[in-house]
């Protein structure tokens, strides 16, 4: 019996050195690239291993962390990727060195293009963030479709904006068109995945910060309360949730949801 309690024990107080290492030390500076694979039998055979490159909620702050997210383009730019996606949230607050910021993500590359959609707190100054974006290299889409085409295929890439409304946009000409939504709040996946839309990306809810084991993210955002983190599928539609690249200035610590750049593999 008390062999058992010594195992028991020494369990928890390793439990409890790695649960504090990564509360104040992992969780507070380190990003990672997030590698995934995703697999649809009607993705056209063309674009079997295209890769997209999907960065989210930013969140930047201060001038300390434009020079985090100037290193993390450097090693994005090592992955090689086909298309670039931004799902939203430059900011954390207020606005500051535009110039610098639109710089450094001008330096990010893709083969395919680069594609943005504006988050909640860009949308408090609009015109500035999609300017910023724009002289970065990016198209930002207001609930627009744009079509990518690679090797005499295409896909469809739907960018929304406030909406989980893709009626308008899908017609009798791209209705069999493999479809990604990218649109910043993950709740809207209750209406996207009954449209015709096989994948989307979102953020916005950076994972619900804390994540329990077999539970998931436990703090929620408003149109992030029923999807929170990781993957859901339902109707054929795969919903996939950034954790995001940086934590909210008023909140800077995570647990188990590692700051991240995602990795998307595409699969026939």
């Amino acid at each position: 019996m008390k062999y058992i309690k010594k195992i028991i024990l020494c369990f928890l107080s390793i439990s409890l050195v790695l649960c504090v290492y990564q509360w104040y030390i992992q969780s507070k500076n380190t990003y990672r690239f997030k590698a995934t694979t995703y697999s649809q039998e009607t993705l056209p055979k063309e674009f079997n291993g295209f890769t997209i490159g999907y960065l989210s909620d930013l969140n930047l702050s201060t001038k300390e962390d434009l020079n985090r997210l100037k290193e993390a383009v450097k090693e994005f730019n090592q992955k090689d990727v086909d298309l670039i996606l931004f799902g939203g949230d430059i900011y954390s607050d207020s606005l500051f060195d535009i110039e610098k910021v639109s710089q450094i993500l001008k330096n990010i590359q893709s083969h395919y293009g680069k594609f943005a959609v504006l988050g909640e707190k860009d949308q408090n100054d609009s015109n500035d963030c999609t300017n910023l974006l724009t002289e970065a290299g990016f198209e930002v889409l207001h609930n627009e479709l744009r079509t990518i085409y690679y090797k005499d295929a295409v896909i469809d890439l739907l960018g929304l904006e406030n909406s989980g409304d893709c009626s308008g946009l899908i017609n009798d000409d791209n209705k069999n068109h493999f479809k990604i939504a990218l649109v910043h709040q993950p709740d809207y996946f209750t209406q996207i995945k009954n449209s015709a839309v096989q994948l989307q990306l979102s953020g916005h809810t950076l994972g619900g910060y804390y994540k329990i084991p077999l539970i998931g993210g436990i703090e929620t955002k408003e149109k992030g309360k029923k999807y929170v983190n990781g993957k859901h599928v339902n109707n054929g539609t795969t919903l996939l949730i950034s954790n995001g690249f940086h934590k909210e200035s008023d909140d800077q610590r995570r647990f188990l949801t590692y700051d991240e750049i995602n990795i998307i593999k595409l699969k026939k």
